[in-house]
């Protein structure tokens, strides 16, 4: 949007002048830049001596920008490229600062659980076990997934969450997967603790006993291990 501003003024020594500034917000992307030019001549001023005004406006834009530009290349090969991002102790259990991503990236996705473990399983990555590198890549495809979503639909993919499962239906097999393991690490017969809790064996669990069980056990820290986080729910 463009907006001109008009002001006479007098010199010291009383000469009639007229300064008439333009200013122009442009939208590049999600900046804006803004260009303002101000020329003021003597009122009695010619068409030529005019045009020969905004000419001079027009040269040192270039110049400043031409300037400006030799300025960032310079400072962009002084500075060389960027070293690429190294997972400390890749070997370790996946932070919950990961696994957190990696819900938020479900999220924009609009994936349920299945379908995120079926993605999983396509990259050979267990969701419960998995470690930092691998949580790392696992993250990078995902983030790649949800990037060309975004620029196919020209619109940021993060749509409304599915509904939860209902309390009453059965328990899945992403669950009675992470509740193997589980009971696996903390030295647990799953069988016997949920035939303790619940009077039943792990397959007649429905999916609310077998999250409420899922997440105390990912909450009690397994021998030498990290708690794993709420992402097998």
């Amino acid at each position: 949007m463009a907006a001109a501003r008009k002001n006479t003024t007098e010199d010291r020594t009383s000469e009639r002048v007229v300064s008439r500034t333009y200013r122009a917000a442009i939208r590049i992307g999600e900046d804006f830049i803004t260009l303002e030019e101000t020329v003021t001549l003597p009122i009695d001023a010619s068409d030529e001596e005019a045009t020969q005004a905004v000419d001079l406006g027009w040269r040192i834009y270039q110049a400043q920008r031409a300037a400006i530009e030799g300025q960032i290349a310079s400072v962009r090969e002084s500075a060389g490229a960027p070293q690429p991002i190294t997972v400390r102790d890749p070997e370790a259990p996946a932070s919950d600062k990961q696994r957190n991503y990696i819900a938020a990236l479900q999220e924009d996705l609009s994936w349920s659980s299945e379908q995120l473990a079926a993605y999983a399983r396509e990259q050979n990555v267990d969701l419960v076990t998995m470690t930092k590198g691998q949580a790392s890549t696992f993250i990078d495809g995902l983030k790649k997934l949800a990037e060309e979503r975004t620029s196919y639909n020209g619109q940021p993919a993060r749509q409304e969450q599915p509904q939860r499962q209902a309390d009453g239906a059965p328990v899945n097999d992403k669950q009675l997967y992470a509740l193997e393991r589980l009971a696996q690490q903390h030295g647990l017969d799953l069988d016997a603790e949920v035939q303790r809790r619940y009077g039943a064996l792990p397959h007649d669990l429905t999916a609310a006993q077998a999250s409420a069980l899922l997440r105390e056990w990912q909450q009690r820290p397994a021998p030498g291990r990290r708690p794993v986080s709420e992402s097998a729910l």
